[in-house]
């Protein structure tokens, strides 16, 4: 008789997120299976329903990228070399909470307009990013207005994360840092506040 295999649940929840990511959520918990190499009856024992399933495998975990941000700010490093590993951390969480975001949503199983979205992951790291530049500014490490820059910067790698999952084209990791070297080099070399740049475009 051989021997039934062994699944961590990391694996079902890597697998699920594959088979649903490629399929959509229609897909049959047996594809998922299949991938595994187990029996459905071992998923729905392990996850107890195809939803339980599905919400595991796209309802992303929160993202390291959150904990670097409530270090802070650290005036002994490098300003540009701290923006690029914070930027392309939350690059790659992007590049794969996008398309996660959007099967749910296809799915009807995101939150409702008008719920609470004080505690998801993206409020969160635009409220973490522009605390950490706030820290940057008032140690006069970059000049900025740190809430306009921290939309600005998650605003645009959560589009080039949309566009990327639509075109079915996923950009290489050299792709990715060189986006993030340009961006960093375009809000860390900016002279002037951006609400500066306002009132002097509004005279």
């Amino acid at each position: 008789m051989a021997r039934r295999r062994e699944v961590s649940d990391a694996q079902i929840i890597q697998a699920a997120r594959k088979v649903f990511l490629e399929r959509g959520t229609q897909a049959p918990v047996t594809a998922v299976a299949s991938e595994l190499g187990v029996s459905s009856a071992t998923l729905f024992v392990r996850m107890g329903s195809k939803r339980r399933l599905i919400l595991a495998a796209l309802w992303l975990p929160d993202p390291p990228v959150l904990e670097m941000l409530r270090k802070g700010f650290r005036p002994t490093a490098p300003m540009d070399r701290q923006l690029r590993g914070i930027f392309y951390e939350l690059a790659v969480y992007a590049e794969a909470a996008i398309p996660a975001t959007f099967t749910l949503y296809a799915a009807g199983l995101r939150a409702k307009p008008g719920e609470d979205f004080s505690d998801v992951a993206p409020h969160q790291l635009r409220q973490g990013l522009s605390k950490w530049l706030g820290q940057a500014v008032r140690c006069g490490a970059i000049v900025c207005d740190p809430r306009v820059v921290a939309d600005l910067t998650i605003g645009s790698l959560e589009a080039r994360a949309m566009h990327a999952f639509l075109a079915r084209r996923p950009y290489s990791r050299r792709e990715t840092r060189r986006f993030i070297h340009g961006m960093v080099a375009a809000i860390h070399g900016s002279p002037l506040p951006l609400r500066d740049s306002h009132q002097h475009a509004d005279r």
